[in-house]
């Protein structure tokens, strides 16, 4: 993927930036293209498709052997922090962000404030007058070191784990910023509990927006094996190794796929070993291939944790996706996820980090597949009603247009 140098600042204005008087935003991000940021990357694309004037600055190079082939609009948009910069400037850098980012982590604090140095250069010859970061940490951090050197405003949207295990400074940031975007109702309420009393206004939920998928063929009849499907990075808050003992607690035939790798990686296949065939690691695949997979299954199982440190998922965008396929869920009880998941209606939750419980859950799916059935379709009618990719982007562009045009704030 060919991207923009900063050097390049001839970006064209788009029709609507005209019309509404918003101006052109920066979205900062960690890393652009991410192969596992696909709700991002899909948040991007219906910003762009409503008219939203807008330019990426990546704190990193893309890293990913996989790149979606949504992400190829965004090439010449796409801005990273290449070339020497002075120490003077870095200084200044340094001085107006207040503190460094992460007085823990020096090196990574150092990098954050050099990029965030760098990428300022661009911000006024691209006509850039609003930051927004994704992530509470390092692009948050970014993007608060650059408000400070330019005098632009920013925002930023907190999704999961940098909330709970973040860098410790959110109250710092939301004190700053003008709103904060996060996509759980929970969410809200655990930021609320974590900033100023004063700041807590500025928190607006906006669910993450789903495209409804093609029918899948109905739940298997019960003749065959039970086809389960797990998506996500192999870490400790998706539980996956309580989805791989619960396999060893029923008596029925089943297929698990896990698609995703991770740090994890070799234990699960260590501990998968003893079922053989019957459990098979795919690794990191394009988002065509994961909707394959799922269309291929009978249920989809999300088994997530809350690890040791306080991290734990929001509301995990894949299951969304498999619900958008109608299949029904398996998922845990915790944070934004029973948002989502109805019990007994559109799936079934379960207490996290208990393989019997969803050796349980899976056995209900095995025996009863017309109501597997009737759970997948209600799940369909929830992305309609709820997490609409098409409602939500227009929701997100209405927030965008209530700070940045003139007069609205």
């Amino acid at each position: 993927m060919r991207t923009a140098e900063l050097s390049d600042h001839k970006l064209a204005s788009r029709e609507d930036r005209r019309r509404t008087g918003m101006p052109r935003v920066a979205f900062i991000l960690s890393q652009f293209p991410e192969m596992h940021e696909t709700f991002i990357l899909r948040e991007l694309v219906a910003l762009d498709d409503a008219g939203l004037d807008f330019v990426i600055f990546s704190l990193k190079p893309c890293r990913d052997a996989v790149v979606q082939s949504a992400a190829e609009r965004f090439a010449k948009r796409t801005f990273y922090p290449w070339g020497a910069v002075g120490a003077g400037r870095l200084a200044r850098a340094v001085l107006s962000s207040g503190t460094l980012p992460w007085v823990r982590h020096p090196v990574k604090s150092a990098y954050v404030t050099w990029a965030a140095s760098r990428l300022a250069r661009a911000v006024r010859s691209l006509g850039v007058g609003h930051l927004h970061a994704h992530w509470a940490t390092a692009p948050t951090s970014a993007a608060l070191v650059i408000s400070r050197m330019m005098g632009v405003p920013f925002s930023f949207t907190a999704h999961a784990w940098d909330i709970f295990a973040g860098d410790g400074r959110l109250a710092e940031k939301a004190r700053a910023a003008e709103f904060i975007v996060t996509c759980t109702g929970a969410n809200v309420n655990a930021i609320a509990g974590m900033i100023d009393p004063a700041d807590r206004p500025k928190v607006i939920l906006n669910y993450h927006g789903i495209p409804e998928g093609p029918k899948r063929i109905a739940a298997g009849s019960g003749s065959g094996p039970l086809r389960i499907a797990a998506v996500g990075r192999l870490v400790e808050t998706k539980g996956f190794e309580h989805l791989v003992d619960s396999l060893g607690l029923v008596d029925f035939a089943l297929r698990l796929v896990i698609v995703g790798d991770g740090p994890a990686r070799g234990a699960l296949e260590k501990r998968a070993r003893r079922f053989g065939d019957d459990v098979r690691f795919e690794g990191i695949v394009a988002n065509e291939r994961v909707f394959e997979i799922l269309a291929e299954s009978d249920v989809f199982v999300m088994p997530s944790v809350i690890a040791r440190n306080g991290d734990r998922d929001g509301i995990p965008n894949v299951m969304l996706e498999a619900m958008s396929l109608g299949l029904p869920v398996v998922a845990s009880a915790i944070s934004g996820i029973p948002e989502a998941v109805r019990d007994g209606s559109n799936g079934i939750l379960v207490p996290p980090g208990d393989p019997v419980a969803i050796a349980d859950a899976l056995l209900q799916i095995r025996r009863d597949p017309a109501a597997a059935t009737r759970m997948g379709a209600e799940g369909r009618s929830i992305i309609a009603e709820t997490f609409s990719a098409e409602k939500n982007a227009g929701a997100l562009h209405r927030i965008f247009e209530r700070y940045l045009c003139a007069g609205e704030k």
